[in-house]
């Protein structure tokens, strides 16, 4: 089974992302094919920097949490759309994001090899 994590929260609510964040981490680290793919004000997240002095409730630090993912080489998609009206380019992105149209996305949500859960 491969798990995708669409990801939609923004700053507004940093540590439920960072929470959702923490879920797709621990499913790479155990081993599971998981996908990162990030929607809305949640793009920021893949940009560099933006994750650093981020935490949960319960003290999770959303860098450590994509220092993971990225070290797992786990795919972090962008939203294309939503980064173009943020003005996000992929020069703006850490080390393995990349920005995915939304038929991308779509791919993932209809393939019955996928879990897709949302946050």
């Amino acid at each position: 089974m491969k798990l995708c994590f669409v990801i939609s929260i923004g700053f507004e609510r940093s540590g439920s992302a960072t929470r959702a964040m923490q879920f797709a981490s621990i499913a790479a680290e155990e081993g599971n094919h998981v996908e990162v793919f990030l929607i809305d004000d949640a793009i920021h997240w893949a940009q560099m920097g933006m994750a650093e002095g981020i935490r949960s409730s319960t003290g999770e630090h959303m860098k450590d949490l994509l220092d993971t993912l990225i070290r797992r080489k786990t795919p972090i998609h962008v939203c294309k759309a939503c980064a173009d009206k943020r003005l996000v380019s992929p020069d703006d992105l850490v080390d393995g994001a990349v920005i995915s149209p939304a038929p991308v996305l779509v791919q993932m949500m209809a393939d019955p090899e996928y879990k897709v859960l949302t946050f």
